[in-house]
């Protein structure tokens, strides 16, 4: 490789100002090497990222269960919102964040879903939404499986959610269900009529 060239003074030394612009340029070759070693690793990130398929939610239903007095109690949900990144061949980098309305409960008698929205049970005007997002996903069975953070009320706890998930061009659908303590969340205190476990069942259908 050819040397850069250098001038030298009549006495064998080189001139300041020369030598100063030698350091820099020494300086300048690892500074270099680095910028080109970042610039690489952006684009590998950028490759990653744009690898996973970005789902958008087109209709959700969010229902649940729960035995009150012997009877088996139906509800839902409503405004679902969802950012949903997924490759069932890219696990490891896919995510599922999703939230409902706490105030949007429907469990067919209004004058139930305003006392189950009150302080003592859900607290809708302090906690308005439920939220889910994973923590790692998993295959499990046929299917999948993953480790969520289920927050209600500000309390969260870590739930296994298996879920399937079926495509047809470019439209998906993931069908899910878990089971939640109620009493860890605070919802309802220790009622001696109410169930303690409710059955939470989560189905999208998401389009490209």
């Amino acid at each position: 490789m050819a040397q850069p060239f250098i001038t030298y003074n009549r006495s064998g030394k080189m001139p300041p100002m020369v030598k100063q612009l030698s350091r820099y340029k020494l300086f300048m070759y690892p500074f270099r090497n680095y910028k080109c070693l970042l610039s690489l690793c952006l684009l590998l990130t950028s490759v990653v990222v744009s690898a996973q398929i970005q789902w958008k939610p087109s209709v959700a239903t969010v229902s649940f269960k729960i035995k009150n007095a012997g009877f088996t109690v139906n509800g839902s949900f409503k405004g679902f919102d969802g950012q949903l990144l997924f490759d069932p061949n890219e696990l490891a980098a896919s995510s599922l964040h999703a939230s409902v309305e706490v105030a949007t409960i429907n469990t067919g008698i209004a004058s139930r879903d305003n006392h189950i929205k009150e302080a003592d049970y859900f607290d809708a005007a302090t906690y308005p939404k439920i939220d889910v997002a994973s923590k790692t996903l998993y295959k499990k069975d046929n299917g999948f499986a993953g480790l969520f953070n289920v927050t209600i009320k500000n309390k969260t706890r870590q739930v296994e959610i298996p879920f399937t998930f079926t495509t047809n061009g470019n439209t998906a659908i993931f069908d899910g269900s878990f089971i939640v303590d109620r009493r860890d969340y605070g919802v309802g205190g220790n009622s001696f009529i109410m169930g303690d476990n409710v059955t939470i069942s989560i189905i999208v259908n998401a389009k490209k």
